[in-house]
């Protein structure tokens, strides 16, 4: 009972922070104090999501060179959202500019690799640019959605813990097929597909109430595609996650969220989701 009240409390803690730095750019009027307080809390969340790959590879006996870890997931992260600002965008030669960056600063672990004496000298600088791959841009990325449109950004989170929670109580109901066991023994073709039909569910019914389909871009297929893309990607995002723990021999990513796990449980969905979201919205929608 303890534990369940643990778990009910930090999850509605954790509910409770995401829809703060999603909305309160609207409640006090202001959206460039919207865009950092969202920026700033997910540039945190790069920072100890970062923290836990390189804690749970240290725990396989892989050190990376953490100078070069953390400087590179958070300059990518500082200069997508950087990037992504509309003053910027507008501006042809400085949004080129801080685009062709990034390439530099991932570049950056190659030439620090020189000085290190590694027996796998490759295999350090994958391991060094993990964070930043799967971390960090995605997490920045998520800074577009919410810009674009926060509500969207709210319904991606909503549709990811509909996927998961539906994917969860009908596979045990009814799961008797299992997935992919190598990378998560529970996890059953049944309750995946219980996933995708409440999420896609959900995502057409608060699609109408979120938006107005006569005054914006979204219609009810784009509704269908997210709500496919939430739950594929997401469920996807769920065994990678698995995937890198069974590799690290680790239960949980970390334990920043007491009954949850650490900030790579919460977010191994998202982490998946908010780039293909992103790649939807530019080349379907065709909303920059």
């Amino acid at each position: 009972m303890k534990k369940i009240l643990i778990r009910t409390i930090s999850g509605a803690i954790y509910i409770a922070v995401i829809i703060v730095a999603v909305y309160i750019g609207d409640w006090a009027c202001d959206y460039t104090l919207g865009e950092f307080v969202f920026g700033g809390l997910f540039l945190l969340f790069t920072i100890i999501g970062t923290n836990e790959v390189v804690k749970n590879l240290a725990v396989k006996g892989i050190h990376c060179n953490k100078a070069a870890v953390y400087t590179v997931a958070i300059l990518a992260y500082l200069i997508i959202f950087i990037w992504e600002q509309p003053a910027l965008a507008e501006d042809e030669d400085w949004s080129l500019a801080l685009l062709t960056t990034v390439p530099a600063v991932v570049m950056t672990p190659f030439i620090l690799q020189l000085w290190r004496n590694d027996e796998a000298p490759f295999a350090n600088i994958g391991y060094s640019l993990l964070p930043t791959i799967w971390v960090a841009i995605p997490l920045s990325l998520a800074n577009h959605i919410n810009d674009t449109d926060n509500n969207l950004m709210m319904m991606v989170f909503v549709l990811i813990w509909v996927n998961d929670t539906f994917a969860y109580l009908t596979g045990m109901m009814f799961g008797r097929h299992k997935m992919w066991e190598r990378h998560s023994p529970n996890k059953t073709w049944e309750g995946t597909i219980g996933g995708l039909l409440f999420c896609v569910a959900t995502a057409i019914v608060t699609g109408s109430f979120f938006f107005d389909f006569f005054d914006n871009y979204y219609c009810i297929f784009d509704w269908v595609v997210i709500g496919v893309i939430c739950s594929v990607a997401g469920t996807l995002g769920d065994l990678v996650e698995s995937m890198f723990k069974r590799f690290c021999g680790v239960k949980d990513s970390g334990n920043i969220m007491p009954g949850h796990g650490g900030l790579l449980d919460r977010f191994d969905s998202l982490l998946l989701a908010v780039p293909f979201i992103q790649a939807y919205l530019v080349f379907a929608i065709g909303d920059l």
